[in-house]
């Protein structure tokens, strides 16, 4: 009883203190001036205050990750999956411990130098330069910095870890938002890595393709002398494709491989022979279908035996960047240099192009949310529907680097990191060309 009558009278203080907190708040004049006497008595109460709530969410973050062991105990006794338990262990109580760390928000100032490439991360985002890392999650708080010490960096994200490599060297390393989780030196040079939602991770290294369980364990291996260009993984943590070019008839043509870590011989692998493109980008739309992004068409395959659902031939247009979200891809065509060659078009998921707009001026790519289109210039983000409509642009006052669609759409720059909101204009401004879609979709 008497530690009940403790307690109540500790939080009976709490509340008194919170009173005082709002009043000091409210009252006119106080403001920190510490020349006045009741001020300054003001100030020691909210600095208490500002005690018990740090040690409120300490308290809070402890309890949350002990009832997360707790039922990761339980899950680990019933199911045995030892491994597997202890790494989403590691995840979860990374994602409590930043949900219950209060954040600013954006817009956030950063500096990335050398910037090469970013993705989102557990409604955050993740973002490599040529020293450094950083992690920033979905509340705006920098939760990580390293520096990776590699030549030639690039990331590969699932949904809560990160895989930063080496290009051309032997080198990688897994990070989740707190720590390292593992590294690895291969014998042979790294060509490219992909990532699955759960953290399944794929390794194309000189001579062949090696794949790794979130734990690190190696299940599964593809021996070929073909050097990739592109590779992804469907979100069932299983299925994956890798897109690589090559020589037949005389020309430069591809082989698309599509996958599956559960494969008891390669040879299983269902093969794309492709010989009029070139393969620059691979996406699944789904779990049937995988969209590959030639530099002269785009088409959409059968992922059970690779017969070609759709196609899209992009005749004289010259491909800049393309942007995949949800189910649409958006092709930006242009070469980076002819404002009047500037223009992009939206394709539904038969490949049938449903929105389109001439760009004002030069642009050097483009990005994608389930809502918008956003091309990048040196100065400016000009923003559209998926409809091809105008919806204004974005003056950031620094050169725009990325787009990313996170938690909140973020526009990454040289000096900050802004939750990007596109402003509505005129109609009668527009600068969508009004002329219909000229390059109609063929489906096989």
């Amino acid at each position: 009883m008497s530690l009940f009558s403790r307690g109540s009278k500790r939080r009976a203080s709490d509340e008194i203190r919170e009173e005082d907190f709002q009043r000091f708040e409210d009252a006119p004049g106080t403001g920190g001036n510490f020349e006045n006497p009741v001020s300054a008595v003001e100030r020691g109460k909210l600095v208490r205050l500002e005690r018990i709530q740090k040690k409120r969410r300490a308290r809070r973050i402890r309890v949350a990750v002990v009832c997360t062991v707790l039922l990761a105990g339980i899950l680990v006794y019933f199911t045995g999956l030892y491994g597997a338990s202890l790494a989403l262990l590691g995840d979860t109580v990374d994602s409590i411990r930043i949900a219950l760390t209060p954040g600013s928000g954006f817009p956030v100032k950063t500096s990335i130098p050398g910037y090469v490439e970013s993705q989102p991360l557990a409604g955050g985002f993740v973002a490599v330069g040529e020293q450094d890392l950083v992690i920033y999650a979905a509340n705006g708080n920098k939760v990580r910095t390293l520096q990776h010490g590699f030549a030639n960096p690039c990331i590969t994200a699932g949904n809560t870890r990160v895989c930063i490599y080496d290009r051309s060297g032997t080198q990688l390393r897994v990070e989740n938002r707190s720590q390292t989780l593992y590294e690895n030196q291969f014998d042979q040079s790294i060509f490219l890595c992909a990532m699955s939602p759960n953290g399944t991770l794929a390794v194309f290294l000189d001579g062949g393709l090696k794949v790794y369980d979130p734990m690190f364990n190696n299940i599964f291996e593809f021996k070929t002398e073909d050097l990739p260009t592109a590779m992804a993984f469907s979100d069932d943590n299983r299925n994956f494709a890798v897109a690589c070019p090559k020589e037949g008839n005389g020309g430069l043509g591809s082989v698309i491989y599509l996958l599956n870590t559960g494969m008891e011989d390669y040879s299983q692998a269902v093969t794309v022979q492709v010989s009029d493109g070139i393969p620059l980008k691979v996406e699944y739309l789904d779990r049937q279908s995988v969209l590959v992004v030639y530099d002269r068409f785009a088409a959409i395959y059968n992922v059970s035996d690779g017969t070609e659902k759709a196609r899209y031939d992009f005749g004289a247009n010259q491909l800049q960047s393309a942007a995949v979200s949800g189910k649409n891809t958006v092709l930006l065509f242009g070469d980076g240099e002819h404002t009047e060659l500037t223009r992009f078009v939206v394709l539904d998921t038969n490949l049938a192009a449903v929105g389109q707009a001439a760009v004002p001026v030069r642009a050097n790519s483009v990005a994608a949310s389930r809502s918008g289109v956003y091309v990048l210039t040196n100065t400016l983000v000009y923003c559209y529907g998926l409809d091809g409509s105008d919806n204004g642009s974005v003056d950031p006052g620094a050169k725009p680097l990325a787009v990313i669609d996170a938690d909140r759409l973020l526009l990454l720059t040289q000096e900050q990191i802004l939750d990007l909101d596109a402003p509505q204009t005129d109609a009668s401004a527009s600068a969508v060309s009004s002329e219909a879609v000229s390059q109609p979709a063929s489906a096989s």
